[in-house]
């Protein structure tokens, strides 16, 4: 057995080596000018790829927004008189890239309040387009009612999450995540987006708004 073993293993060498020894002859004798070629074309695909890609980079379109509560004001005065209210607000989408963003679609939900839910929101947007640098604002509104009394003094948070989605001219599908906090009393200084993006404060000589 050992020596069929042996027999075996030699014939299977003298295989190997005849195959590498093929191998071999047909490179020696493969033009080095077709080989420099192939080598420059691999290289040449490979840099128009990561140029075309540094390209869309540069050139697509960048989406930003703004959320502006309009009647600010007035949400602080039905708080303080613990009344139901509405509060409008005004999303500013723009456009920081440099080609159109095709088919933009704002989504917005808004973040409850503890002791004021939402009870109505009307937010419409129809897909538009955005050229380079433009901007277009779509204005809304939501009803907050007090249900619940989870506070024991007066005050009122809440923001929007969703996202904006849209199409560049490469047809490349993009998305911008929306996370934005309203915060209508002074004692927080944080929460559910990181920090607060816009502040108004009430305190027992009135209401005063501190944008």
């Amino acid at each position: 057995m050992p020596k069929l073993l042996s027999v075996k293993v030699r014939a299977a060498a003298r295989w190997v080596y005849a195959g590498l020894t093929r191998i071999y002859s047909f490179v020696r004798h493969f033009p080095y000018a077709v080989l420099i070629s192939l080598f420059a074309l691999a290289v040449s695909i490979y840099s128009t790829r990561y140029s075309v890609f540094g390209m869309k980079a540069a050139q697509r379109a960048y989406l930003t927004y703004e959320i502006t509560v309009t009647n600010a004001q007035t949400v602080l005065d039905s708080i303080a008189k613990d009344k139901d209210f509405f509060m409008y607000f005004q999303l500013k989408v723009t456009n920081m890239g440099n080609t159109p963003a095709q088919f933009v679609n704002p989504q917005l939900r808004p973040v409850p309040d503890p002791d004021r839910p939402p009870v109505m929101m009307s937010f419409t947007a129809t897909p538009f387009d955005l050229g380079p640098k433009e901007s277009q604002s779509l204005p809304g509104q939501i009803l907050f009612a007090h249900r619940n009394h989870v506070r024991q003094i007066p005050g009122f948070s809440t923001g929007f999450t969703g996202q904006i989605e849209y199409k560049d001219v490469f047809g490349d599908s993009g998305k911008r995540t929306v996370c934005y906090q309203l915060v209508f009393e002074s004692s927080l200084n944080s929460g559910f987006c990181g920090s607060i993006i816009q502040q108004w404060g009430i305190s027992d000589k009135g209401v005063r708004g501190n944008p």
